[in-house]
């Protein structure tokens, strides 16, 4: 389970659950789909960062449902 798509996730949720440090933090970490979805997150852009959410998923195959269970934990 990648944290860094867990956490854009969380936020994604429920905008008041990160903290800006949380986001930029997650934002200088990553690159690609993880990277696009953090720095979108980071900057406020919903539309964005649900994009790179959906191009994680479809990029590696991993279960979605598995993270959503996690966030409903």
């Amino acid at each position: 389970m990648n944290k860094h798509i867990l956490l854009v996730m969380k936020w994604l949720k429920d905008k008041d659950s990160v903290s800006q440090d949380e986001l930029r933090e997650n934002s200088r970490e990553n690159r690609g789909a993880v990277g696009g979805a953090a720095d979108a997150a980071y900057y406020d852009n919903y539309i964005a960062a649900a994009y790179w959410v959906k191009e994680y998923f479809e990029e590696t195959d991993e279960d979605r449902a598995q993270y959503e269970k996690e966030l409903n934990k």
